[in-house]
């Protein structure tokens, strides 16, 4: 493999997390989940930073992902996860009003991603067929922008107040 191609590798695999053997797009959620959970455990708190993390890694993808076919031998194989990675901070760009633990955040906000990811629902499906790169993408997008709204509904709903709160009194 060439460094362009390794290089396009490593974007398009979300670091490698997508060349798990089984279920590559959860593992490429649950590496975009670690990421957004560590910088939280360092502190990194800002609204921007789901956001900025999003066009981040859509903006790697959209730049090597003309490459796809050439590294993999395929449109859109399942190592494929940096649009994973997109749609999962989508979901979890969403402020939260309540004082609810982060990790209830990162693990609903998983949760939804993948339903939506997985399922298709809402249009998800159609836009996964726009051919290249786009298509890849975007289906993730829309995925993400789903789960970011339920989140919102259930925070604002106040179903996110009502989860066990784990700090010692």
């Amino acid at each position: 493999m060439s460094p362009k191609d390794r290089f396009s590798w490593l974007i398009l695999t979300f670091g490698g997390s997508g060349a798990a053997p089984k279920a590559p797009g959860t593992f490429g959620s649950l590496a975009a989940i670690c990421v957004a959970g560590i910088l939280w455990g360092a502190g990194v708190r800002e609204l921007w930073l789901m956001p900025a993390l999003a066009a981040l890694i859509a903006l790697l993808h959209l730049g090597v992902g003309d490459r796809i076919e050439a590294v993999f031998g395929e449109e859109d194989p399942g190592a494929v996860v940096s649009d994973e990675a997109c749609g999962q901070w989508i979901a979890l760009a969403v402020p939260i009003a309540s004082d609810v633990p982060f990790g209830y955040t990162l693990a609903i906000g998983f949760g939804l991603f993948r339903l939506f990811d997985i399922t298709k629902w809402l249009g998800v499906g159609r836009l996964e067929k726009i051919p290249g790169k786009w298509g890849v993408l975007l289906d993730d997008v829309l995925a993400g922008l789903y789960a970011g709204l339920v989140l919102f509904a259930l925070d604002a709903g106040g179903v996110l107040a009502l989860l066990p709160s784990f700090s010692s009194s």
